[in-house]
């Protein structure tokens, strides 16, 4: 009994000074998961027959423009969900539609995304419940039955779109049910008035795939090459997606030009398509290159501070990884860290010999073995993203436990830039608190 008591009071006293210690538990999200459903106004479409129909679907597209689509239903009955519905006009009957969601990967939630054509109509649907937080980007994708050529189409009714403004080839439509959440949603969009900011391009050999890359140096507003006092740095993996996707430049001006930020540079570095899993993930090789080789490039050419608190490097994805690996081993060059939807779940090999992919979460043990260093991070990830959700979430007690600085936000939606586009001033500013 008395040592039953005994264990009993040392529990409570470990209990009190894990309390006292000001460390808290991390506070997850409740995943909830889309689903194939028929929406209240395609069920009523569906009982409509001949001459009643086509006039109902005729009214549909003349109203379709300024009511912007896809359709959305709230449901009385469920505050968590709403109901989204797909829409495309396409009056041949030789064509196949779906919905191409980008990052979707290998969620089935969302079955085959075909949509339907509504009888012997030009109205192609496909609809669905969705959180009624979400966000994502999506094309339509048309294949010709009798070809078999395929091509691919933003949505004509729906002018929220990655990048924003006018449409580009790398376009994708965006369905955003909280564009309104937050007073940072238009920082990516271009200011009206002139900041006389610029962008500089270099290029750069790398020595591990021996690949030239583009180098792109964002320079702010005033920029003074011999200013007495360096200039902050943010370094971003992923040139292409922070140029164009995220649109950090955008971002950077309209932060600096309302006081929220001081200036500051950007260096976004290109990593392209077929080399990027050589070099981004966990490459001891490419890590000691961008140390020793390209940062003193980048130091030599331009006003940037050498203090590692003014130094931040981030990425998307491989790119998220790569930023939370070479700061763990070079926290006094490196001391932030962005992650955005980082694949934290990555290990040293990528594939076993019959080419399944392996889970390894070899980062997040570093984390936790390795002594604490001086970092500062902020991550980011969807709640539909699998394996990154999970492996982030195990980061995050990671980091709790070893009390490091960090912030974490989480989204819903999938492995796509509609989010980090606006996730992404939020860690810079808590990055530069």
């Amino acid at each position: 009994m008395k040592k039953y008591l005994f264990v009993v009071i040392i529990l409570i006293i470990h209990a009190h000074l894990f309390a006292q210690s000001g460390i808290n538990e991390n506070h997850f999200t409740e995943i909830k998961r889309p689903y194939k459903t028929i929406s209240p106004y395609i069920a009523s479409l569906l009982k409509l027959e001949g001459k009643q129909l086509k006039k109902e679907v005729k009214r549909f597209w003349n109203t379709a423009k300024q009511n912007r689509l896809p359709l959305i239903e709230i449901d009385s009955l469920d505050k968590d969900y709403t109901f989204i519905t797909f829409v495309y006009q396409e009056s041949r009957k030789n064509k196949n539609v779906s919905i191409d969601i980008f990052g979707i990967y290998d969620d089935t939630s969302m079955g085959n995304r075909k949509l339907r054509r509504l009888k012997n109509t030009n109205l192609y649907y496909r609809s669905y419940k969705v959180p009624n937080d979400i966000c994502f980007s999506y094309i339509f994708k048309i294949k010709d039955i009798r070809t078999g050529k395929t091509k691919y189409s933003l949505d004509k009714f729906n002018s929220n779109r990655i990048p924003l403004g006018e449409a580009h080839s790398y376009s994708y439509s965006v369905i955003d049910l909280r564009e309104n959440e937050t007073a940072l949603k238009n920082l990516n969009r271009k200011s009206e008035k002139p900041l006389y900011s610029r962008i500089d391009t270099m290029q750069y050999t790398d020595k591990v795939v021996h690949e030239k890359r583009n180098i792109y140096v964002y320079l702010p507003p005033k920029y003074d090459a011999t200013r007495k006092k360096a200039y902050p740095v943010i370094y971003l993996f992923d040139a292409s997606i922070y140029l164009n996707r995220v649109e950090v430049p955008n971002i950077l001006d309209n932060l600096i030009s309302e006081g929220k930020i001081e200036p500051m540079i950007a260096v976004m570095f290109g990593t392209y398509r077929k080399t990027r899993h050589v070099i981004l993930p966990l490459n001891f090789k490419f890590k000691d290159e961008f140390i020793n080789d390209f940062l003193p490039i980048i130091r030599k050419n331009y006003n940037v501070s050498h203090i590692a608190n003014d130094n931040i490097i981030g990425g998307m994805s491989y790119g998220g990884l790569a930023a939370s690996f070479i700061a763990l081993y070079h926290p006094d060059v490196l001391g932030k860290v962005l992650s955005q939807s980082g694949s934290l779940w990555r290990g040293l090999k990528h594939t076993d010999k019959q080419g399944n992919w392996l889970r390894h979460d070899w980062l997040i043990e570093k984390y936790q073995t390795m002594d604490k260093k001086d970092l500062r991070l902020f991550f980011d990830w969807g709640l539909q993203e699998n394996w990154v959700v999970g492996s982030n979430r195990r980061m995050m007690n990671v980091l709790r436990q070893k009390a490091y600085k960090y912030k974490f936000l989480e989204f819903n939606g999938w492995h796509d830039w509609s989010n980090s586009r606006k996730t992404f001033s939020q860690g810079l500013l808590f990055l530069l608190e």
